[in-house]
């Protein structure tokens, strides 16, 4: 347990302290608020004006997108997460301290899951204090999405993680994560086009039936806690697997 409270305090405050995590932490409130504000969501059956033309005091917009921002978002932080420690050698290494593989990627994954949170709160609050100022924000629809978004996020962490531990080389690891993440994306815009049998399981596999039609409306079902917490459970399972099958190799 010590060791995995050392590993994850480490990864949490490398992730504090890097000026690269503060430009993407930037980018990302820069695109969230630059959508929101003017250029609304106008992909697929959730079509929302921006908030200057549609004046309306709720942030279904901005939610709306987090999908397709964590397809950046997401790889970015997690790419150097496994294959930083292959390409510098370091991993050998850290299993030479009292931890087992599983503490050590529940670690990983609970630092990133814990800076994307605080990534959250940094863009997502102040669109909410702006629009309850100018309007009667229900902050209830607030609390619900950013725990949707929470669990999005922590699906797409535990699944790039996963993808960090195959590959030695960062950017490798991101374009795999961020292909992956944006073709889960896709999927929900495709259904149109496809036969229903197929159409039907694609829908469901994507974050349409489980963020687009519940969290992003400010609705909350427990089926979306079950895909979110199968998602990670997933990509944490893989991610033991990928480092024990090098660990005692």
């Amino acid at each position: 347990m010590r060791g995995a409270i050392f590993v994850y305090r480490r990864e949490l405050g490398a992730r504090l302290d890097s000026p690269a995590a503060l430009v993407v932490t930037l980018a990302f409130a820069l695109a969230a608020h630059g959508l929101f504000f003017f250029m609304g969501h106008p992909i697929g059956d959730l079509r929302l004006p921006s908030f200057w033309d549609g004046g309306t005091a709720s942030l279904q917009v901005v939610f709306a997108w987090l999908p397709l921002l964590f397809v950046g978002l997401v790889p970015a932080l997690t790419m150097g997460a496994w294959a930083e420690e292959r390409s510098a050698g370091t991993e050998e290494l850290l299993f030479t301290w009292p931890i087992s593989s599983r503490g050590a990627v529940l670690a990983k994954f609970l630092a990133v899951w814990s800076f994307l949170a605080i990534v959250l709160a940094v863009a997502i609050l102040p669109l909410a204090l702006v629009v309850a100022g100018l309007g009667d924000l229900d902050w209830g629809t607030v609390f619900g999405g950013l725990f949707g978004a929470l669990l999005l996020g922590g699906a797409c962490s535990a699944i790039s993680l996963f993808l960090s531990a195959l590959f030695v080389e960062q950017l490798a690891a991101f374009l795999a994560s961020a292909s992956l993440l944006g073709l889960l994306w896709s999927g929900g815009l495709l259904v149109g086009a496809l036969p229903a049998s197929i159409a039907e399981l694609v829908y469901y596999f994507s974050p349409y039936a489980h963020f687009f039609d519940s969290a992003a409306r400010g609705v909350f079902d427990l089926r979306d806690l079950a895909y979110h917490g199968s998602l990670i459970l997933i990509g944490l399972w893989c991610n033991v697997l990928a480092v024990e099958g090098r660990r005692w190799q």
